[in-house]
C-alpha cells in the first residue's frame, strides 16, 4: 500500500469487516429447512443463479423465495422461515466501530461497498434503529454507499469496482479498499486500488492504525 498521506478514499467492506456475521449460520439453517445441502461448494448452478440475481436485484423477494421453496426437498410453507434462516447469519455491530467510522471520516472520504440483497439490509436498518438509535446509517458514517442489489453489480466483478470509481470519482492510488474475502481483493486490485485483506477476527481499530497507519 501507499504511504499514509497518499490515501484519500477508505472503501469498506460490509459483512465481515463492519458488521459481525456467520456464514456458517445460514448454510445450517438453510440446508435444515430446505433438506438440501446448502453450502456454497457444492450448490448447483441454477441455485447459485438465484443467489446472485437476489443479490444484484434483478428479481424480487417474492421470486426469490419461491424458487427456494420450489427447490426445496422438505415443505417450506412460510416464506418467513427462509428469511429467517437467510438472515440468520448476521450478528450485530460491534459499536466501536461506529466511532472509527466518524473518526475516519474527519479525514478521508469514506464509502461502503457491499454484496447484499434488500432482506439483510432491512435486517440491518431494522437492527441499527431498534439496538443503537441509529436511522441514518448511509450518510452519517459514508460519503457514498454502494449495495450490490441496488446497483445491479457484485463483487469480484471488475465492473464494480470501476462503477464506484466513477461514481464516487476515485483516483485508484489514493483509494484503498478492506474486504474479508480474497476474491473481493483480487477484483479490486485489478482496477489499481490499494488493498488489504481483512480478518474478521482482528480488530479493526488495531489494522487501521497499526497496519494501515490510517488513524
Amino acid at each position: 500500500m501507499n504511504k499514509k498521506t497518499s490515501i484519500k478514499n477508505i472503501v469498506f467492506d460490509l459483512g465481515g469487516v463492519l458488521l459481525d456475521i456467520d456464514y456458517h449460520r445460514t448454510y445450517e439453517a438453510m440446508s435444515q429447512l430446505l433438506g438440501i445441502k446448502f453450502t456454497p461448494d457444492i450448490l448447483p448452478s441454477n441455485v447459485i443463479k438465484i443467489l446472485n440475481e437476489f443479490e444484484t436485484g434483478k428479481t424480487s423477494t417474492e421470486t426469490f423465495l419461491w424458487n427456494l421453496q420450489r427447490l426445496a426437498k422438505n415443505e417450506v410453507p412460510h416464506g418467513r422461515n427462509i428469511i429467517e434462516a437467510w438472515n440468520s447469519m448476521l450478528i450485530g455491530w460491534d459499536p466501536e466501530k461506529f466511532e472509527i467510522l466518524l473518526k475516519l471520516r474527519e479525514r478521508y472520504r469514506v464509502y461502503l461497498l457491499s454484496n447484499t440483497n434488500i432482506l439483510h439490509l432491512e435486517w440491518l436498518y431494522t437492527d441499527l434503529a431498534n439496538q443503537h438509535k441509529i436511522t441514518d446509517f448511509d450518510s452519517r458514517f459514508f460519503e457514498k454507499t454502494f449495495y450490490s442489489h441496488l446497483i445491479g453489480l457484485r463483487k469480484p466483478k471488475k465492473e464494480v469496482y470501476e462503477y464506484v470509481s466513477k461514481e464516487a470519482e476515485l483516483v485508484a492510488a489514493e483509494t484503498i479498499f478492506i474486504d474479508d474475502l480474497p476474491t473481493n481483493i483480487i477484483g479490486a486490485k485489478s482496477v489499481g486500488w490499494n488493498v488489504y485483506h481483512h480478518d474478521p477476527s482482528d480488530n479493526l481499530a488495531l489494522v487501521l492504525n497499526k497496519k494501515l497507519k490510517l488513524i
